[in-house]
């Protein structure tokens, strides 16, 4: 059987590679265009759409981050709309976004007192779960500890990331750029601009299409382009 690639780019070298291919990549990208630090100064963090692979970015995470500064770096490129809370499931965890005072509610921990260097581990791998009434669910995987420090020292930075699926007009085929939030039928929803031009419904009824897993859900009409990142 042959395994499926998904296309990606190298956000540090502009280069285009593939999900099977891109670690190799960032890491020399790396050797090339930082500092080599004396000791480890960053985690490579991969994340990936639960049942959509389609979707995918690394971070480099800086040793200092918390859990708090990638789960708002995932809101600002794969995932805000309307302010919903979040959480990671680590190692049988809850850590949440705004965890409520009083642990009667709840039993989550602050994802904000997590530092990362204090926290993760090769290999350590967990789940994230953005809005609980609508899901966005990714999953991911600590890569390794590097000795190259995030750009401009950002607590975050992503260094690669899936390009943007082909999705087509349901009907001329043409490329979509609009999902019609009134119909069911995911097969019935997508528009091309002249086919969403001649809709007779207002812009409440109309998405954009989004690189994103929550393309479609809830508000959600879009995150940093690449060069945001």
């Amino acid at each position: 059987m042959v395994r499926r690639t998904y296309p990606g780019r190298c956000l540090i070298s502009g280069l285009d590679t593939t999900k099977r291919k891109v670690e190799n990549e960032i890491i020399l990208s790396l050797k090339k265009d930082r500092r080599e630090e004396s000791e480890p100064a960053s985690w490579l963090v991969f994340f990936t759409g639960f049942k959509e692979p389609e979707f995918w970015l690394y971070l480099l995470v800086d040793k200092y981050a918390t859990l708090k500064d990638i789960d708002q770096k995932l809101r600002d490129v794969w995932l805000e709309c309307c302010g919903h809370l979040s959480s990671f499931y680590i190692v049988g965890k809850e850590y949440e976004s705004d965890p409520p005072e009083d642990s009667y509610y709840s039993e989550g921990l602050d994802m904000a007192d997590v530092v990362v260097g204090d926290f993760f581990s090769e290999n350590l791998t967990g789940k994230y779960v953005y809005d609980n009434g609508s899901p966005t669910t990714l999953e991911f995987k600590v890569i390794c500890e590097l000795p190259y420090r995030t750009k401009e020292d950002r607590k975050t930075e992503i260094v690669a990331r899936n390009k943007k699926p082909e999705i087509f007009c349901s009907k001329c085929g043409r490329s979509a750029t609009y999902i019609f939030r009134l119909y069911e039928d995911p097969d019935d929803i997508f528009y091309c601009d002249e086919c969403h031009a001649k809709h007779k419904c207002g812009d409440d009824a109309w998405l954009l299409v989004a690189n994103s897993p929550r393309s479609g859900v809830c508000g959600y009409m879009g995150g940093l382009a690449d060069d945001e990142c």
